[in-house]
């Protein structure tokens, strides 16, 4: 069994690497070339709502096909599907027309198909290589991510000047093939269960069964509100950090561009460091204190905008700044690793991708929300004001859960041992 997982970790996260570095690459281009031919910054926005609203709104559904059919099949299924759907568009861009509504068709369609691949993906991982390689597999899958996110834009820009933009749809269409083709031989099903059809139900009665099992389990209903209003008030740092950088500070772009790159690199290493590491045994600690660590790094982002601190050089800014966002990105990890495993281990695998999707969908949902709020308040108010508006409401989020014990007994308790929670379906 051991062999197997290795084997499967040997496949998996190539396979990985490879789909999200191709997706980066494409996706940055993609960007770029609308930018360039429009020269608006609204239909820039809409490419990028054409790759987060489908996940949203798709993602409980996704979570409840993944717990209906053959994972490994649906993954499989997705790969080849975004490289048939890539060649299409890439046939009509080059034969029939060049307008951008169909590269806004082009997204949103992939990010269709990459809503129901990863939740499917996600939702196996336990199964692939069991729980006492999960955070292991957990790591590696967010190291080949973050790696991605670095050498995406980097590759991205560097070919952008000398390839037309059919080029980077070929690169896209090639790196989802060759992620199908490693899927064919990983094995997602090692640690899983028969699977009991004598309760099979309707789709939508199985999409209901998702919700009403988080409501009724408290543990996982308070973890999964407690990331999405982390989610929802982190949201006011990436707006923070460019208009501190661009606006306040009047620093060069390529500047805020290495800051930017630091969270990637930051996640990178922590994702490196935890693969190779024990399972974290204290998640109290880790998640409580994470979060409570990543409150005081929101408050101290805002302290460049302060016009007491106006007559620092921007070179230590810059350097502050870079310290601030390795800091963040560390205790991110820090605090999502255990949450994920802790889903992972506590979740009946016949309800896991409804559960994890679930998450998915709250977290994302509420990220939108709020970047529009913050946009708008970031032009009426102080950045640093709302800054540490924004750090206090986690502390008392923290604050809160600690105090009400929502779920903090249950990391104190948690045994890597125990048996999942038991699924309930009554309201």
């Amino acid at each position: 069994m051991e062999q197997a997982v290795k084997r499967n970790l040997f496949l998996f996260v190539p396979a990985k690497l490879i789909a999200i570095l191709g997706s980066s690459i494409y996706s940055f281009a993609i960007g770029l070339y609308i930018l360039n031919q429009t020269g608006s910054s609204l239909n820039f926005a809409i490419t990028l709502l054409m790759g987060s609203v489908p996940r949203i709104v798709l993602s409980p559904l996704a979570g409840t096909v993944a717990d209906r059919f053959d994972r490994k099949k649906i993954i499989i299924v997705m790969d080849f599907a975004c490289a048939i759907w890539l060649g299409f568009i890439l046939f009509l861009f080059t034969t029939v027309t060049q307008e951008i509504w169909l590269l806004y068709a082009a997204t949103a369609v992939l990010t269709t198909f990459n809503t129901f691949y990863s939740t499917a993906v996600t939702s196996t991982v336990y199964n692939m290589v069991g729980p006492d390689h999960l955070q292991r597999a957990m790591s590696l899958n967010q190291s080949a991510a973050s790696l991605s996110n670095i050498l995406g834009p980097m590759l991205g820009g560097a070919l952008f000047g000398f390839m037309p933009i059919s080029s980077f749809m070929a690169i896209n269409i090639v790196a989802f093939t060759i992620s199908g083709v490693f899927s064919l031989f990983i094995r997602y099903n090692l640690y899983a269960g028969q699977k009991d059809d004598s309760e099979s139900t309707g789709f939508f009665e199985d999409l209901k069964q998702g919700f009403v099992y988080v409501k009724n389990e408290t543990f996982i209903k308070h973890l999964i509100l407690f990331a999405i209003w982390l989610n929802f008030w982190y949201a006011a740092a990436p707006i923070a950090l460019p208009y501190i950088v661009l606006i306040v500070r009047k620093m060069p772009a390529y500047q805020l561009g290495v800051i930017e790159g630091a969270f990637s690199i930051g996640t990178l290493l922590i994702a490196l460091i935890l693969s190779v590491r024990p399972e974290i045994k204290n998640k109290e600690r880790a998640i409580l204190g994470g979060v409570t660590g990543m409150s005081v790094i929101l408050i101290l982002l805002g302290f460049p905008s302060l016009p007491a601190v106006a007559g620092i050089p921007n070179s230590l800014i810059f350097v502050y700044l870079i310290v601030l966002v390795l800091i963040n990105s560390s205790l991110g990890m820090v605090v999502n690793m255990p949450i994920f495993v802790l889903l992972q281990k506590k979740t009946p695998d016949k309800l896991r991708g409804r559960v994890m999707a679930l998450l998915e969908a709250g977290a994302s949902g509420m990220v939108p929300i709020g970047l529009i709020l913050f946009g708008v308040l970031f032009e009426k108010m102080p950045v640093w004001f709302i800054l540490a508006v924004c750090g206090f409401c986690v502390l008392t989020l923290v604050t809160y859960h600690v105090l009400k014990k929502t779920f903090t007994h249950h990391l104190q308790e948690e045994n890597e041992d125990a048996p999942p929670l038991p699924a309930r379906t009554g309201a």
